[in-house]
């Protein structure tokens, strides 16, 4: 039955997305996709805890990678566009999900693509939008980060706006079937996640980061802030209270 409902909710997504398209609310549109991401961490069973201030003007959000479901927690959350590799637009039913919903994709170790993202990119920051990648350049199994990468954080620099870095993490006794990497398949992961026990995604929010400096450096500061938050839950295994950061549980329904 659980897997049931997420397949019709795909499957809604696609018709209310289609009747979006041709109403041309960019608002409603961003604010349906939102629920849309709610209704689905719902229906896996995941809540989320928010620990920090989400920024509200234009800006480009660095995060550590984990899954596919770093997607539905920041879009949860956030009203953001992500770029995306672009082998996620040929997945069955969320390709022409995130398609439809202005995800902006790349295409890994291809130069050309990863100019034209760039481009992309500045040109969604400079239209007052908030662009979430993920400059590790794939998903890992964390929580770590490996190294960022700078390239697509010159799109900020050239637009003139902020950087904010995110740090995901996922917890309680279903964490360990959250990681989308290596040799996973999309289907088989979401089937597993699907069957998980109970998960919470941790999703905590840095202080801005000035983006007048150079790429390489905004990454470097951007990581060690990831790191710094992260540091923490990862001692202890779940969020802590204690962090110096305003902490708030939200439901899958709000």
């Amino acid at each position: 039955m659980k897997s049931l409902a997420v397949l019709l909710h795909m499957l809604g997504g696609l018709l209310t997305l289609k009747r979006l398209l041709r109403r041309g609310d960019p608002r409603l549109m961003r604010r349906r996709i939102q629920l849309w991401h709610r209704k689905a961490l719902h229906l896996f069973g995941i809540e989320r805890v928010l620990v920090g201030q989400l920024p509200k003007s234009p800006c480009l959000i660095v995060a550590n990678h984990l899954s596919w479901l770093d997607i539905l927690v920041i879009g949860s959350i956030m009203q953001v566009r992500f770029l995306s590799k672009a082998e996620v637009a040929s997945w069955p039913i969320v390709g022409r999900l995130a398609s439809g919903a202005g995800t902006l994709f790349v295409n890994r170790g291809d130069r050309r693509s990863a100019d034209r993202a760039l481009a992309d990119i500045e040109a969604a920051l400079r239209a007052g939008d908030q662009v979430v990648v993920f400059p590790e350049g794939t998903s890992t199994r964390g929580p770590m980060p490996v190294k960022f990468r700078s390239r697509l954080i010159e799109a900020a620099c050239r637009a003139g706006v902020p950087v904010v870095p995110l740090a995901l993490s996922y917890h309680g006794p279903g964490k360990a079937f959250a990681s989308y990497a290596g040799d996973d398949d999309f289907v088989s992961h979401m089937s597993r996640v699907i069957a998980a026990p109970f998960i919470r995604a941790r999703l905590a929010v840095g202080e801005t980061i000035d983006s007048s400096q150079s790429a390489a450096e905004v990454a470097r500061v951007a990581q060690k802030d990831v790191e710094l938050m992260l540091a923490p839950v990862v001692s202890v295994g779940q969020p802590s209270v204690s962090l110096p950061y305003v902490q708030v549980t939200m439901s899958p329904e709000n």
